[in-house]
């Protein structure tokens, strides 16, 4: 689990709630009801406004992948490759079918070595694995957009809120008990958008985005290090190219 995700959620209501309580306000202000379905209820439905139906699955996908993402162990992974490239410069590239149908390696790299098991040229191998990583890329974004759309929209939602809170104050100018209530109402919208957008929202998206370009990475560098393997390349040479992927994430976690 990323520990970060759920801390940072939790500091920052902490930091906001306890300020306000510094500040002599009450937690309770907060709490209202119809502030929510104005700007949470009603932001949510202008995001679906503006995602497709099919990006809808990848939005919810995004949410585990933000508490229970994958872990990238880049140099692990490098020396798998490189272990591989040894045995294939042994005993050719069929030896590496053990690997690739023992239903417990890294699943892109099995993807990938098939390829090159399977007599797949260089150029052959990097045109179908760049598109198949191009099309996960996008689908990886779709749900990232999702959490951007909505970090977007909820502050323009929230001041709407605000608006419609000041308008009903002014239908009471003549009652003055009902016009406090009535303004904190108002502004309890617009601290629901800003909130929501500023400590849900776009911290996600901006999570995400880091996520979708640590995977294309990974991926990039087995998709060097079979090239590789496939063009014979000396394991020595090998390690110096990926070394560069592997470097600033050396002691990353294991799997993708």
């Amino acid at each position: 689990m990323d520990i970060f995700s759920p801390l940072g959620l939790a500091l920052a209501v902490i930091g906001v709630i306890g300020g306000m309580i510094m500040e002599g306000g009450h937690p309770g202000e907060l709490v209202q009801v119809t502030a929510f379905m104005i700007v949470i209820i009603g932001s949510l439905g202008a995001t679906l406004v503006a995602t497709l139906p099919s990006d809808l699955g990848n939005a919810i996908a995004s949410l585990k992948r933000f508490f229970l993402p994958g872990k990238y162990d880049f140099h692990g992974l490098m020396e798998k490759i490189l272990e591989l490239a040894n045995l294939a410069r042994r005993e050719g590239l069929l030896a590496l079918e053990t690997y690739a149908n023992s239903g417990q390696g890294d699943p892109f790299l099995v993807k990938c070595l098939t390829l090159a098991i399977d007599g797949s040229s260089a150029e052959a191998i990097r045109e179908t694995v760049e598109i198949d990583m191009h099309i996960a890329e996008e689908d990886q974004k779709a749900g990232m957009k999702f959490w951007e759309t909505w970090g977007a929209l909820a502050p323009t939602v929230g001041v709407l809120g605000a608006v419609l809170g000041l308008m009903h104050v002014m239908s009471v100018l003549d009652q003055p008990a009902l016009i406090g209530p009535g303004i904190a109402v108002a502004f309890v919208a617009t601290v629901y958008g800003v909130g929501f957008a500023n400590i849900v929202c776009l911290p996600m998206s901006f999570k995400l985005k880091r996520h979708v370009e640590h995977d294309q990475l990974l991926k990039s560098m087995v998709l060097e290090g079979v090239v590789g393997i496939q063009s014979g390349v000396a394991p020595g040479a090998l390690r110096s190219k990926l070394k560069v992927f592997a470097g600033a994430h050396g002691g990353g976690d294991k799997k993708h």
